[in-house]
């Protein structure tokens, strides 16, 4: 019996053991694109489930263990998601089909994600390849022309690490600045992005009120999201990432060699001599009248002149110099545990001789499924900065320097005093060579962990705490005969300034998200705590009239009255904030959050700010009356929204009064500021209208937005009580308004297997203006800067002149206007400029002044790429239109003696030019300077061209490579506008040069 039941039970486990192995299969495939080219990384799981991997170098794929009745599910970003049953199969061969709707399907908003269909509020996002484009210090460059409503410059000039200046959607405050909240993984970062484009996974600009309230007062300007790369399931990758990239710089002032500038000389000599006699020209001058300056050691300038060795200034300051960068990165994971780590170093040199900008920096991003509840993570980055800054007067300096003499005397020494027509300018050499010296040393450590529980179906409740230190050293040197110590060439001037900043954010988040048949809803609740902890010292002073280059700005000792100052600041906030989505059927979308801010550095009564906002949406390319459309119309979708965000420009401790010191060190006090215990946070209400659009299967799309927005509660200056020993303090006393228009624009004209052509334009028109002032004041002037009810929040304010007045043309213009009052002694003078009397009144005064918008009207950008098999080509343009600019050489030119450029001047056998003539300088420069140097600021350029080459992928594979790209690149090499040797993105200013770059790339995947 027992024998029996034995045999049956082995017959019972056999007979298991076959319908398992039966059941359970191992799958095999290929996975490939339209062209028939194997795809490397594609994601082939068993649906429902973690098993799976992703396919190799040759597109293939092995799954074991799956059962008769799974279904594979294959995805991969850009791609059409397929499921395919394996039921009687065991090989599968499958070609992936391109979504060009689903490239940027997800974007980033505040605290969350969305699908880009179900956005109610406008949001920008910049694409990958545009990121990896980027050979510079600051990532957000990628944003230039390409994110309608963003107005970004080149603000650094050719500076090495040079910043970027930026404005979303306009200038809305007056004294708070203008610049977007920047958010990387979540938290607040700062306006200085020292993360390389490569470590980026997504940027995502949200501007709009709706989408900004959620940030509340800190949301008004606009919201930079960056999400830095995370790791993901499947074989590990290796990548590196770098480039060369040879500088030069772009719109530079050619000087007037030998002839030329003698000539200007000579007509500078004439012009003063006929203005004693009268204005009668003899034009009698000759090198040997104007060239009668020697050197220190006895060398004459006419014998320079005589034996043409001229000396090249500008050439003797730059140096074409070289940066490079360099990037390493891992990436992985399983089903547990996914990490992300990279490392990069850059070498950025300026244009300047020992202009350098080193910055290295290590990010480690890890996530680790603890169970199918509990996740666990960490972002963990360091950066150190080193910059050894030269003296931006240097270069304007540079300008100011005749040709006509040496760099070096006849003993080898610097020529320190080689302009002898303007000798309160020393060499430019001599700071070059140590006696300027500044070094700013700076490290950052930005780390955060997580915890999230995913509780329930739908529900994740996640806090995270960050940390964000930072340190920084500050260091200058100024030798008793540098530039900036030579007006008082007897003392060495020694500063070192410190500081450290500590940061502590905790946030608390619960996203539910539920869909009951037609209804999708999610919800967001959260709470947000966060510390700020600044503390900074300074020594600086005189040194005597000694040199210390060698131990420049580290040894204060030698600072014989030393000037010490120590600062402490802390502030804190707390904020509490929610957001609801709403969507039925896919067609009609609500979203509407509100945020509550509570603030540290607000008196009593004025702590806490509430921030709402509501949008909605249609999709109406969903309804049924649209079904029509279904072959040729992806998305047409209708948005509007509202909200209220802040600008949280007030600093620790403004709303108190402050005393300090009479003198340095000393115990006598006395009141600095006047107490506000009322100011509260800049607010801006804005409303939006768009229009997003898809046809074609995504090869034609776009989106246009209108908003109008009011900035109230600005903080500016307002008068203060009479009895008060202030004259102003700071209030909320001010609006703006501003609204605009923009566009964006995509299209695929062309795509086969073998080409493709990608269009992408996009337009932003923007115009912002001054609403109220403090106590009814119509207009706040400032030198050639103005605030007026009615005009442009950033604008000049100056004369316009109609050329130059020729000989004897004055006379005329005094016989028609007889009771015409000259605004100053030469005014008229021939080869002065002629200011337009606009009001026609008979006098040149204030009223005659005409208001200049800074702004520009229009910012349009068009890139186009061509891509044939393995190579592509990349062609980037922008124009900005309107607006005008201070241009600061102008002023150079006529009142500091510059050797400015090969300019067509006013002489008398050239009485039509509209610059002045070299000897017209006039009693009151500034009078003339501001006439002539507003200058329109259009400009149209040719930002970047790239061309790149993939190596063929079974060549590489043969060396464990999945991807190689070489890739050389133009950058600011073409602009075109009315100056001839000037790029007027640098803004009007002739310190820095911008610069133009030759970059020379590599990337590697393994």
């Amino acid at each position: 019996m027992n024998h029996q039941i034995k045999r049956a039970s082995m017959a019972l486990l056999l007979s298991v053991f076959c319908f398992v192995a039966y059941a359970q299969k191992t799958i095999t495939g290929t996975v490939k694109d339209a062209s028939g080219e194997p795809m490397i990384g594609v994601s082939v799981v068993v649906d429902g489930t973690t098993i799976g991997g992703v396919t190799d170098f040759d597109g293939n794929f092995t799954i074991q263990n799956v059962s008769e009745k799974a279904v594979l599910k294959i995805s991969y970003i850009g791609f059409k998601e397929q499921k395919i049953s394996v039921a009687g199969k065991n090989s599968f061969n499958v070609t992936m089909q391109e979504d060009a709707a689903a490239l940027d399907e997800v974007v980033v908003v505040g605290y969350g994600t969305m699908k880009k269909k179900d956005l109610t509020g406008s949001v920008a996002s910049v694409k990958t390849e545009d990121l990896a484009k980027v050979a510079g210090a600051n990532a957000l460059s990628a944003m230039q022309a390409k994110v309608p409503g963003v107005d970004l410059q080149q603000s650094g000039g050719g500076e090495a690490g040079a910043g970027v200046s930026m404005t979303l959607r306009g200038n809305r405050s007056l004294l708070a600045g203008n610049g977007p909240l920047v958010i990387v993984d979540g938290v607040e970062y700062g306006s200085t992005l020292d993360i390389p484009a490569t470590d980026i996974e997504s940027m995502d600009i949200l501007k709009d009120a709706a989408s900004t309230a959620i940030y509340g007062t800190k949301g008004a300007n606009g919201v930079i999201l960056i999400t830095t790369k995370r790791g993901s399931a499947g074989k590990t990758k290796v990548s590196f990432n770098g480039y060369l990239s040879f500088n030069g710089a772009t719109g530079i002032v050619k000087p007037m060699y030998g002839d030329k500038e003698v000539q200007r000389l000579i007509d500078k000599k004439n012009y003063e001599t006929a203005a004693a006699n009268g204005w009668a020209f003899s034009n009698t001058a000759t090198a040997a009248d104007v060239l009668t300056f020697k050197l220190d050691d006895g060398t004459e300038t006419l014998s320079i002149y005589n034996d043409k060795s001229y000396t090249d200034w500008l050439d003797m300051i730059l140096d074409n110099s070289v940066s490079q960068n360099y990037e390493v990165s891992v990436q992985g994971g399983n089903e547990k545990t996914n990490f992300n780590v990279s490392m990069a170093a850059m070498d950025d040199k300026g244009l300047m001789k020992g202009d350098e900008f080193n910055r290295y920096t290590g990010r480690i991003n890890l996530d680790h499924n603890i169970n199918r509840i509990v996740k666990i993570g960490a972002s963990l980055s360091y950066t150190y900065k080193s910059n050894d800054k030269r003296n931006g007067g240097v270069y304007n300096q540079a300008q100011k320097m005749t040709t006509i003499t040496h760099a070096y005397l006849n003993d080898g020494s610097i020529n320190a005093t080689p302009n002898p027509w303007y000798a309160a300018h020393c060499s430019p050499l001599l700071d070059e060579d140590g006696a300027y010296q500044r070094n700013i040393e700076s490290s950052r450590f930005f780390g955060s962990g997580y915890l999230q529980l995913n509780p329930i179906k739908g529900l994740i409740v996640k806090s995270q705490f960050t940390l964000d230190r930072s340190t920084s050293r500050t260091g200058t040197y100024q030798d008793y005969h540098s530039q900036a110590r030579y007006q008082s060439p007897t003392t060495t001037y020694i500063a070192n300034d410190r500081s450290t900043g500590t940061k502590y954010v905790w946030q608390n988040t619960a996203n539910y998200n539920k869909t009951i048949a037609k209804h999708d809803m999610t919800f967001l609740l959260g709470h947000e705590m966060s510390q700020y902890v600044s503390e900074s010292s300074s020594i600086s002073g005189v040194a005597g009239s000694e040199s210390y280059k060698k131990s420049g700005f580290y040894d204060v000792s030698k600072i014989q009255s030393p000037l010490v100052s120590t600062g402490y600041t802390k502030s804190s906030m707390l904020s509490f904030f929610a957001r609801a989505n709403y969507s039925y059927d896919g067609k009609y979308l609500l979203q509407a959050s509100v945020r509550a801010d509570g603030s540290s550095v607000l008196a009593e009564g004025h702590k806490w700010g509430y921030f709402p906002s509501v949008s909605a949406g249609w999709r109406i390319s969903e309804e049924k009356f649209m079904q029509g459309t279904k072959s040729w119309l992806d998305n047409l979708k209708f948005r509007v929204s509202w909200g209220l965000s802040g600008n949280s420009a007030i600093s620790a401790y403004q709303t108190l009064a402050t005393i300090q010191s009479i003198v340095p060190n000393s115990t006598d006090k006395a009141p600095m500021t006047m107490a506000n215990p009322n100011l509260t946070w800049e607010k801006t209400a804005a409303l939006d209208f768009g229009l997003d659009f898809s046809f074609l299967n995504g090869r034609i799309y776009g989106g246009i937005d209108y908003y109008n927005s009011k900035t109230y509660d600005l903080l500016y200056y307002k008068t203060a009580p009479a009895s008060s020993v202030f004259t102003s303090t700071i209030s909320n006393v001010g609006k703006t308004k501003g609204h605009g228009l923009e566009i964006s624009l995509g299209a695929v004209p062309v795509k086969t297997n073998d080409f493709t052509w990608d269009l992408s334009a996009s337009a932003t028109f923007a115009r912002d203006e001054v609403s109220e002032l403090a106590d009814g004041i119509e207009q706040v002037v400032s030198g050639t800067s103005i605030l007026k009810i009615g005009e442009p929040v950033s604008a000049f304010y100056s004369y316009d002149m109609d050329g130059c007045w020729g000989i004897g043309e004055f006379d005329k213009y005094l016989a028609a206007h007889p009771n015409f009052e000259k605004p100053q002694a030469d005014y008229g003078d021939p080869g002065t400029p002629k200011v337009i009397d606009v009001n026609g009144d008979d006098k040149i005064d204030d009223s005659d002044k005409i208001i200049y918008n800074r702004s520009p009207k229009a910012i349009l950008g068009l890139n186009t790429t061509f891509t044939y098999k393995d190579f592509s080509l990349s062609v980037q343009t922008m124009a900005r239109l309107g607006g005008y600019l201070n241009y600061s050489g102008y002023g150079l030119y006529l009142y500091d003696n510059a050797n400015w450029g090969d300019l067509s001047y006013w002489t008398p056998e050239n009485q039509g030019a509209d610059i002045p003539s070299p000897g017209a300088t006039g009693a009151t420069p500034t009078f003339y300077k501001s006439a002539i140097q507003i200058q329109k600021a259009d400009y149209f350029k040719i930002k970047d061209i790239t061309l790149s080459y993939n190596l063929p992928k079974n060549l590489i594979k043969k060396v464990y490579m999945s991807n190689v790209r070489i890739y050389g690149s133009l950058k600011n090499y073409f602009t075109f506008s009315h100056f001839d040797n000037y790029d007027p993105e640098r803004g009007g200013s002739v310190n820095f040069p911008l610069m133009k770059q030759v970059v020379v790339g590599l990337n590697v995947t393994f």
